[in-house]
């Protein structure tokens, strides 16, 4: 629980300290204590919630220099090769020992810089999926950088422009997206997996996790991978216990539930975990569906779980709902809130799971189809039967013969064209016509259809936005289905087992057999009906709140290439079509976050008011 952040002079010279101290202080949330180290040619430090340890550390030797945001979960294979105290001695001497093949050789959570004396570079490195969240910005020849953009946005000590690109792939989230993107023009995420190495004149990136390099183990039997998976499981939870308070999402789902069932067995004192379900304590209006309370309730009694339904004392919060900084399913930050209260220090989650260890039917017909495995096809016509089937297929084969999207929705959005103005579009044309993002099937390889998955990066927007907020109410979030150790095993597992019996989530199953309670273990339906109830009634809530307040939508000379009122007519519709009131809302939400980003970020920010006055005197001219 700690944020990191730096100034570094890439040229050997001096830094001004007091920007040092104004970035730490943008950096952190209210009630944070902090810890700075400032030196003739660099400044950097870590904060951290007062009311939990910090998790941050510097580490400084003849050679290099180390500050690292770090959980680290095989320390003891380093033991082998050298002796250190804390993560950041480790990154320390695993650099030194392996240089830059180092950071594969890690299984945790982390985001590290490192400074190189001798041969002057600064290097940037996060773990291999991106739960730890690192951002930078070079500007001259200092390299400023920080746990997340909006803390250099806050610093002011960049230009704060919003980025147009991330704004239209944040619009279009189908469409081909590059990760490294912020919302900030000049501010970039380094990616998960890649270490970074900047000096004076450049910055190169290089791949060091990669998995598609894993071989297949062909010697593996069913019941092998099962034995096997089973252990990945349960190590993959145990390295991440600590002391205190430990908080699990609960659902009715495999992931979450399986993560909460293994953690149950792991402690000797139950009240040690707390569960929480994004199911309202109270239903609301007529279930259609899976009542996923009652499979939650059985897993709280086998398991001795104690679990808290979310109850939203303001349902239609606005402020909850536009939060600028909080990207990805902002939900979660009634968890957080009630998580605090409960003296939580950190919070389990099954996120990812089923794109990896869980994973569904999704890319078998695919793999089937492109493979020509025959057999295979008839067994799971035969299961799933001939209208399923060419449903799947519809999906996943027929994109690849439809590169340009001309029988299905096309090359051209109309509809989300109409939020923005004529000449935004003429000037950004290619990503709003020639950016269709490619088909994550491929042709015919399901281990290939995961890497996929996993080089969309939208794992780690997720994370990113949870670790942001955690970080605000002392929680730590742990995603042990995606361990590296445990995705590296599973790539290992030869590619027919995962669609064993043509059933999705197969392995996984049977891995959790005797830990899950059976209800959920073997459940098909994945409906959560009180969930989505209770969703879209708060949406309605939302909506109408909105729709009373006009002024919500106006324009910002920031965002003029919006038409705000084509916004607005969102708000104002009454439609009950589901489809079409969550593309309104989603289209609302978008507006409103872009507009509260600029009235916190760029209003105010020096660079930006310059650059707004330049534009502004050239169209006078």
């Amino acid at each position: 629980m700690s944020f990191i952040f730096g100034i570094v002079n890439l040229k050997g010279g001096p830094i001004k300290s007091e920007d040092v101290r104004k970035l730490g202080k943008a950096v952190q949330w209210d009630d944070f204590d902090s810890k700075i180290e400032i030196n003739d040619s660099y400044g950097w430090g870590y904060c951290w919630n007062k009311k939990r340890a910090p998790k941050a550390g510097i580490y400084t030797s003849e050679r290099v220099a180390v500050l690292c945001d770090a959980r680290i979960y095989n320390g003891d294979e380093f033991k082998q090769s050298f002796e250190f105290e804390q993560p950041e001695e480790a990154f320390a001497k695993a650099y030194l020992k392996w240089d830059t093949g180092f950071a594969d050789k890690f299984n945790g959570d982390f985001a590290a810089v490192i400074i190189d004396f001798q041969q002057q570079k600064v290097l940037l490195v996060r773990d291999h999926i991106g739960v730890r969240p690192l951002t930078y910005s070079v500007k001259d020849d200092l390299l400023i950088f920080a746990s997340h953009e909006f803390g250099i946005a806050r610093s002011q000590l960049v230009d704060n422009s919003l980025s147009e690109i991330a704004l239209i792939q944040d619009f279009y989230p189908f469409n081909k997206q590059e990760y490294s993107l912020t919302v900030f023009e000049s501010i970039r995420k380094t990616v998960p997996g890649y270490i970074y190495i900047v000096d004076y004149d450049r910055i190169k990136h290089y791949i060091y996790w990669t998995p598609e390099g894993i071989t297949t183990d062909n010697t593996l039997s069913l019941e092998n991978a099962v034995s096997l998976l089973r252990r990945h499981l349960k190590k993959a939870v145990e390295q991440r216990l600590n002391d205190g308070i430990i908080g699990a999402h609960v659902s009715g789902g495999l992931d979450s539930s399986g993560v909460a069932a293994l953690i149950a067995d792991c402690i000797d004192k139950k009240d040690r975990l707390k569960g929480y379900s994004w199911s309202p304590e109270i239903n609301v209006g007529e279930i259609d569906g899976v009542n996923e309370k009652n499979l939650v309730n059985d897993l709280s009694r086998q398991k001795e779980i104690d679990v808290v339904y979310m109850t939203y004392s303001n349902p239609a919060n606005i402020e909850d709902f536009i939060l600028p900084e909080f990207e990805q399913v902002p939900i979660e930050i009634h968890t957080m809130r009630q998580a605090a209260k409960d003296d939580v220090n950190c919070i389990f989650s099954g996120w990812g799971g089923d794109e990896f260890v869980s994973l569904g039917v999704k890319g078998t017909i695919n793999h089937i189809f492109f493979r020509c495995k025959v057999f295979a096809l008839i067994c799971w016509m035969q299961q799933k039967g001939i209208k399923a089937t060419l449903l799947y297929a519809r999906r996943e084969i027929l994109p690849l013969f439809d590169p340009l999207g001309l029988l299905g929705s096309g090359v051209i959005d109309r509809n989300g064209m109409k939020f923005f103005k004529f000449q935004f579009i003429l000037k950004h044309w290619r990503y709003f016509f020639f950016n269709k993002g490619k088909s994550i099937y491929g042709y015919g390889n399901r281990i290939k259809f995961m890497h996929n998955l996993l080089y969309q990066y939208h794992l780690p927007q997720r994370m990113d936005s949870w670790a942001i907020f955690g970080e605000q109410f002392g929680l730590d979030y742990k995603y042990p289905l995606l361990d590296k150790e445990l995705l590296e095993f599973w790539f290992t597992i030869p590619v027919e087992f995962t669609y064993q019996n043509m059933s999705g989530r197969y392995l996984f199953k049977e891995a959790m057999n005797g830990i899950l309670t059976e209800s959920i273990r073997t459940r098909e339906n994945k409906s959560e009906a009180v969930l989505y109830n209770s969703y879209w009634a708060r949406q309605i809530k939302i909506r109408d709140i909105l729709a009373a307040k006009p002024n919500l939508f106006r324009e910002n000379s920031y965002l003029h290439f919006f038409k705000s009122a084509i916004f607005y007519n969102c708000a104002l519709s009454k439609t009950l079509k589901r489809r079409e009131f969550v593309m309104n809302m989603y289209d609302i939400r978008f507006f409103l976050r872009y507009k509260s980003l600029v009235e916190k970020y760029v209003d105010t920010n020096p660079y930006c008011m310059k650059k707004q006055k330049k534009n502004s005197d050239s169209e006078n001219l």
